[in-house]
Formats: structure tokens, C-alpha cells, sequence
């Protein structure tokens, strides 16, 4: 076999063992240095649901509940994707202070860049940049009504049929309490995705933020472990969600649909 032919095999092979978690975020928050074919998009739509959030302008904990979760990815080129999120309400249940108060959630935008494909011996590779919208109120400490943005360097690696996702960056929040003040944070994020046949696949990852923080910019860690199911046009998926830092719940769950539209060229 002549080394172009051998190049060209590998490729495919690589190409193969990776289709399975292109444009396939949910149910995590790690998100893969892959990207889709030039033209498809897709449409996503989900719930997250926690337990125990501490409302950050009181410490007092709350049951909060993001539905729907909706979120629009289109590939202009082979090698880029854009999506547009939106929480379409925010609720809290139980707040010792305010009852249960609902409003609506924020809008993100996010560009993603692959500069590189994953070959043997090396990983997939991209950057990633989001701004987060302001929307929901934060009088009731529902949200933090402030801009955030996010710059993240993204890694993909597969081996057989495990894919390993991490993500590293630079996240900018402006403080809630006091203006003309903003937190710095690492964002990270690092996720494992096992595809035991083509219809179903284990997800595990640990996300966050790290650094000092403040009311309504707080550090924040989550676990997360679930299933994806399907391989055609249309996905289902679900976790369990685990809160590791301070500002986080306790206990959560999220789930939620992925239909391709059109798949691309």
C-alpha cells in the first residue's frame, strides 16, 4: 500500500471512530474539538433540574429548574460550527425568601474553530469563543443579569471506541454587587464518552470554573454522568448531575433530544 493510500485509511479510520460525538455536546458541558460537516445543523432541546442551589444574593438553598434549554448549531464550513443557546425559563422552587419565581434565561453565543484533525499520535484541536447575554432578573437571585464571555483551547483524542474531550480557557464575569468590577476564572472541562454500539453511549465529565470569586460570579465544579441513545437524525440523552463547589446544588438531573435538521455535505 502506497503511503498516500495509507494516510487516506487512516483518515477514514480516524474519521469513523469520531462520527459518533460530532455536534453531540449534551448531555455534558465539555465540548469536543470536533466539528460537523459544512451545511448541517442541528437543534437541541433540554431540561437541568438541581437541588439545593444556594440563591446568591441570600445563601439560602432552593430547588432550580433551566426549560427548556434550547440550542441552534450550524456548520458554515467543515471546520467551524456556531450556536446560538437559549434558556427559555429559569424557575425556582422553594426559596425561603421569594417563593417561586420564574423569569427568562440568557442567550449565548458561541463560535467554534477546528484548527487541526485528529491523526495518530496527535489530538483534534480548536478554540472556541462564547459571550453570554444578560436576560434573567437577579432580583430575586434568579441570575446575574451580567455580561460573561469565554475563550477555551479544545482537545479531542479517541482510542478504540473511548473519545476524550478537555477544555482549558479564560473566563470574564463582571461582578453582580459591585459595577466596573469583573472576576477572572480558568473555565475547564474534562470528558470521557465510551460507545458501547451505535445506538448507545456512556458520558462522564468533571466541569467548571475556577478561581476567586464573588456573589453571582462564584467558582463552580459539577460532575456529571449519563447515556446518549440513537445514531440517526434523532438523539435522546440523560445524566445524572453531581454540584462540587459551594455555589452549586447538590443533586440534579438534566435530559434532553438532539434532531439533525440537515446533515451536511
Amino acid at each position: 500500500m502506497s503511503g498516500g493510500a495509507r494516510a487516506a485509511l487512516t483518515a477514514l479510520l480516524v474519521t469513523s471512530v469520531a462520527a459518533p460525538a460530532i455536534a453531540q455536546t449534551r448531555p455534558l458541558l465539555t465540548e469536543e474539538a470536533t466539528t460537523a460537516p459544512a451545511g448541517r445543523i442541528a437543534l437541541e432541546a433540554g431540561a437541568d433540574a438541581m437541588r439545593a442551589e444556594p440563591n446568591f444574593l441570600t445563601g439560602r438553598t432552593r430547588e432550580r429548574y433551566d426549560l427548556p434549554v434550547l440550542r441552534l448549531v450550524f456548520s458554515p464550513a467543515g471546520n467551524v460550527e456556531i450556536d446560538l443557546e437559549w434558556v427559555g425559563r429559569v424557575i425556582a422552587r422553594n426559596d425561603p425568601d421569594f417563593g417561586n419565581v420564574s423569569d427568562f434565561g440568557d442567550v449565548t453565543l458561541r463560535a467554534k474553530w477546528r484548527l487541526g484533525e485528529e491523526a495518530p499520535g496527535r489530538p483534534a484541536m480548536a478554540v472556541r469563543f462564547g459571550v453570554t447575554l444578560p436576560e434573567t432578573s437577579f432580583g430575586n437571585g434568579l441570575g446575574p443579569n451580567t455580561l460573561r464571555m469565554a475563550a477555551q483551547l479544545l482537545l479531542t483524542k479517541t482510542v478504540g471506541g473511548l473519545a476524550l474531550h478537555a477544555n482549558a480557557g479564560l473566563g470574564l464575569q463582571d461582578e453582580v454587587l459591585r459595577p466596573h468590577e469583573q472576576r477572572d476564572f480558568l473555565v475547564y472541562g474534562v470528558a470521557a464518552v465510551h460507545q458501547l454500539g451505535r445506538g448507545l453511549a456512556l458520558a462522564a465529565e468533571v466541569a467548571g470554573r475556577a478561581g476567586k470569586g464573588a456573589p453571582g460570579a462564584e467558582e463552580r465544579a459539577e460532575a456529571r454522568a449519563g447515556v446518549r441513545l440513537g445514531s440517526g437524525r434523532l438523539r435522546a440523552d440523560a445524566a445524572v448531575r453531581r454540584g462540587l463547589a459551594a455555589a452549586d446544588g447538590t443533586w440534579g438531573v438534566t435530559a434532553g433530544l438532539t434532531w439533525v435538521a440537515r446533515p451536511g455535505r
